[in-house]
């Protein structure tokens, strides 16, 4: 019987998984109008995370850090992203209906992202999900970040001031 639960526990892949359960979500409120979302990458010990506010006209407001700026970086996406990308929103219904997969992360390197639209809140993007509207919502919230500038800096300490 042992030999047996530990033939189990070796064939059951530790890195992915997939629920259907209620979730704890990250600490951000979802933008509830039809052009405009947020996505919100935690960062991790070794990288800023980053926040990007995108509107359909293809604005990108940016804040990437942990020190607070009071008037966000502004950039352009271009046109045809911004419109797949909210193409994609809308086809991929609820966010938070979306499955929620956790994978292994590095302690240093890994992070969390998510995206908010229509006041719901995904599950963590940066997981491979089964769902073709996570991976394409994944693709497109990586573009964005690269369109508007994002880097993956070091974190530094804050310096008092």
């Amino acid at each position: 019987m042992l030999s047996f639960m530990l033939a189990a526990l070796l064939v059951i892949p530790a890195s992915v998984s997939v629920s259907s359960g209620p979730r704890v979500g990250p600490p951000l409120n979802a933008p509830r109008a039809d052009g405009e979302a947020l996505i919100v990458n935690s960062g991790s010990t070794n990288r800023e995370g980053y926040r990007l506010r995108i509107y359909a006209s293809g604005l990108i407001e940016v804040q990437q850090g942990a020190i607070p700026v009071r008037v966000p970086g502004r950039r352009r996406a271009p046109a045809a992203l911004v419109a797949r990308f909210f193409d994609d929103l809308n086809a991929a219904g609820r966010l938070d209906t979306l499955p929620a997969v956790h994978c292994m992360k590095s302690v240093s390197f890994g992070s969390t992202t998510w995206i908010g639209y229509h006041g719901a809140v995904s599950p963590d993007m940066s997981c491979p999900s089964p769902s073709a509207a996570a991976r394409a919502l994944a693709v497109d919230a990586n573009a964005l970040a690269g369109a508007a500038g994002v880097t993956s800096m070091q974190s530094r300490p804050l310096k008092p001031l």
